[in-house]
């Protein structure tokens, strides 16, 4: 935990944190000084020397004060960590979540992101103050007690030395005894949020299947198993909190026994035994204040557990060189590209050979995980090939920089996503230094300025989370306008014109055929999507079948020309005669 915690910290707050720490072994050497203080200070209250007694009530006063000034100094410093701590988790979270592999993203994986992120909160603040300063004192202050009865009653020194580390290992066996129950709640804790919301997503189609109320779904079920492993925690803690009390019992007889038996043999006063049993009082308290915070403790570790998951995520090396033609539309190839998303004998490109020509518009079709919107994933560089490699103009696509990878691509998605915000701000996150004059172009081909007029607040409607406030269709348009506003030479297309109505359709796909700045590919279904197209790629199970101009695969009469019989055939078709009863 420690170690994860360091590692979060910057390197400027570092030096901040070893005086933290400093500060906070000086704090705890004054306090159990000012504690043993007790001890003369008591013996000649009760014997009446006034005068010794005032001398170690001045001594006392000066410690507490120096011990209340480390621990402002400390606490101050300890809150600057809190927020640099922070500030500098979140960044490392969200870069690293934006690096990671999309195969990464399983529904546990996105649970444990997703938590993660919550808990880069305010909690992290109080992280040094509320939980490091309370086990150092619980490690430090028993021992350095000890030590400062040496001269008092060594033989109570020696016990107060053996009992630190029989405390000390009662709260590690608690932690031990539970953490297998603190694992499996934390899964169902993450199972129950996830199913919870993926229950709240799908309430039309569970509405409309009849299976709405929650006992008989799949969230019903996590909530169930959630109780079930709360339940399994909290009787779990019991023996934990048996174990430690037990240890606590016998320190105390420890302590008080050898207290009594050196009284009893005169080398302790009366006076010096009763300040001795405040002493050991102030020796245990450490102790309870860390065993109270063990469920924090506890808390922590899962998160900073989570924190390290996320920053552990695996990553595509990304090299450092620069595309061969910047701006200028570049020729594509795979070379023997194969990729499967988890088991490798499920490819779902099994070593293809494509060439997508600089400038052309290419189609491709093929059924239903045929590895099409996979080509286009790959072509982004959202994954990257599991065997052979990807060529833009001559360039190992894995060596590109990043930043030149991302920039060579615009992308609209099947399923497009709006951020929230308005329809303006959705287009010009495709290119935030665009003119208003881009900006109106884009808007007229992919038909968003009729959305526009129809608004009553225009270009500054707000589009809802995700678009929701839109139509399918509208989202679509307004997806097509931010790609194409991006100066980007490659443009890829996935199904992007599913949702529009006939006529916008066919301004759309005029819009991208006559595009040919750019290279683009397009996954399509529609006949008018494909009639367009420079050439057309069929793929069959991760492989090139077919591969030629429109004309060409109709006059072979292979898998396009039946393709495309059964494309007209489907869009022809209508009921001829009514139903008679």
């Amino acid at each position: 935990m420690i170690k994860t915690l360091i590692s979060l910290l910057p390197e400027q707050s570092r030096p901040r944190l070893a005086r933290f720490l400093v500060l906070a072994v000086v704090s705890v050497i004054v306090r159990a000084v000012s504690v043993v203080m007790l001890v003369p200070l008591v013996s000649a209250l009760i014997d009446g020397e006034n005068s010794r007694a005032l001398a170690w009530a001045g001594a006392l006063t000066v410690a507490t004060i120096l011990g209340w000034w480390i621990d402002a100094a400390a606490s101050k410093i300890s809150y600057e960590l809190g927020f640099a701590l922070l500030n500098s988790s979140q960044h490392a979270v969200a870069e690293r979540l934006s690096q990671i592999r999309l195969t990464w993203f399983s529904a546990s994986n996105t649970a444990t992101a997703r938590q993660a992120i919550a808990a880069t909160g305010p909690d992290m603040v109080g992280v040094v103050i509320y939980l490091v300063v309370p086990v150092l004192t619980a490690m430090l202050l028993p021992v350095v007690i000890a030590v400062a009865l040496i001269p008092i009653a060594w033989p109570l020194a020696v016990v107060a030395m053996l009992g630190a580390p029989m405390l000390l290992a009662a709260l590690w066996g608690t932690g031990a005894i539970s953490q297998r129950a603190d694992h499996v709640a934390d899964e169902a804790n993450s199972a129950m949020t996830e199913r919870v919301i993926e229950f709240a997503r799908t309430q039309p189609a569970l509405r409309l299947a009849r299976r709405s109320g929650s006992e008989r779904s799949l969230a019903g079920a996590a909530v169930a198993r959630q109780h079930g492993a709360t339940l399994g925690l909290i009787l779990m803690q019991i023996p934990g909190l048996l174990l430690f009390s037990l240890a606590s019992q016998i320190a105390v007889f420890a302590l008080a026994g050898t207290t009594a038996w050196l009284t009893v043999r005169g080398d302790l006063t009366a006076a010096q035994a009763v300040a001795l049993i405040v002493v050991a009082v102030r020796y245990l308290e450490p102790f309870t204040v860390l065993g109270e915070l063990a469920g924090g403790l506890e808390t922590i570790r899962l998160t900073l557990r989570r924190i390290a998951s996320v920053l552990a995520g695996p990553t595509d090396t990304a090299g450092t060189q620069q595309p061969a033609r910047p701006g200028r539309a570049p020729r594509i190839e795979f070379e023997k590209v194969s990729f499967h998303y988890g088991d490798p004998a499920y490819p779902v490109l099994d070593e293809l050979d494509l060439v997508l020509d600089a400038g052309a518009a290419t189609a491709i079709i093929g059924p239903s995980g045929s590895g099409k919107s996979t080509v286009l994933a790959l072509v982004a560089g959202l994954h990257q090939p599991t065997g052979g490699r990807i060529v833009v103009d001559g360039v190992d696509a894995a060596q590109l920089d990043s930043a030149a990878r991302r920039a060579l691509v615009s992308m609209v998605f099947q399923q497009p996503y709006l951020m929230p915000g308005t329809i303006d701000e959705n287009i010009y996150a495709g290119h935030p230094d665009a003119s208003d004059d881009d900006v109106r172009r884009v808007t007229a081909l992919a038909r968003v300025d009729e959305i526009i007029d129809r608004l009553p607040d225009g270009a500054a409607s707000k589009v809802g989370e995700g678009g929701a406030l839109l139509s399918g269709g509208e989202r679509q348009r307004v997806s097509i306008a931010r790609a194409l506003i991006k100066p980007a030479p490659i443009l890829l297309i996935d199904e992007a014109t599913s949702a529009l109505d006939n006529e916008n359709e066919r301004a759309v796909v005029d819009a991208l055929s006559v595009d040919d700045e750019r290279t683009r590919v397009i996954v399509a279904h529609r006949r008018s999507s494909i009639r367009r197209a420079d050439r057309v790629v069929v793929l069959e199970r991760g492989k090139v079948v077919e591969s030629g101009t429109p004309e060409e695969l109709l006059a072979s009469g292979g898998r396009f020309s039946t393709f495309w019989e059964h494309r007209g055939a489907a869009a022809s078709w209508k009921i001829t005669s009514q139903l008679t009863l």
